[in-house]
């Protein structure tokens, strides 16, 4: 018996592409490496003044990037939005919830280390006449404002906790950020107190 070989069957037919719907552009879609472009390669910098060059040009991208509306104040604007309180304008010195509190917490009382100015006058009294025993008061006067200061960053740090349940730096280091305020004459504080003498905090 013959067996007849088995003839092979036709190549599928090629399916057609579907016609583009009328909304698409009726191209391919172009892959993401084709979109993206061709990105240049990155290179070390190869000599020293190369690599500074670059460093300034990104230190001058990130100062772009991080100025804010303040830049564009005049000095009157400037100082207006300091004595306000705006964050914007303030110096890194004076900003964070802790700071705020603490400067409420220093124009709201009436301190010792408001008179922190006579231990000046004192100073050059005692080196001028030379007197032991005012030297003497006046170091036990320094002594007892540092003791306040450290009351008063214990105190403020306390309600910052409570509150925020955080803060910033220490019992010394808000003690003084405090003390550096309270001995200063009230319109002289900047920024402006926002509160008045004997508010609760």
């Amino acid at each position: 018996m013959k067996l007849s070989r088995r003839t092979p069957e036709p190549a599928a037919a090629v399916v057609e592409a579907e016609p583009a719907d009328a909304t698409t552009k009726g191209r391919p879609t172009p892959k993401r490496r084709d979109r993206a472009g061709v990105r240049g390669p990155v290179t070390a910098p190869k000599t020293r003044k190369e690599a500074y060059a670059r460093q300034k040009q990104q230190t001058r991208a990130a100062r772009e990037a991080r100025k804010t509306p303040a830049v564009d104040m005049t000095v009157a604007q400037r100082r207006a939005a300091l004595k306000a309180g705006d964050p914007a304008v303030l110096g890194k010195r004076d900003q964070g919830s802790t700071r705020k509190l603490a400067r409420d917490y220093v124009d709201s009382r009436r301190l010792a280390s408001n008179y922190f100015l006579v231990l000046f006058l004192l100073l050059i009294a005692s080196a001028a006449i030379h007197a032991p025993i005012l030297q003497l008061i006046t170091l036990a006067l320094a002594v007892g404002f540092i003791g306040e200061w450290y009351l008063m960053g214990k105190r403020i740090r306390r309600i910052a906790l409570e509150r925020f349940s955080e803060t910033q730096g220490g019992n010394m280091t808000i003690g003084f950020y405090a003390g550096s305020r309270a001995y200063l004459p009230r319109r002289w504080r900047l920024p402006a107190p926002q509160v008045s003498l004997g508010d609760e905090i």
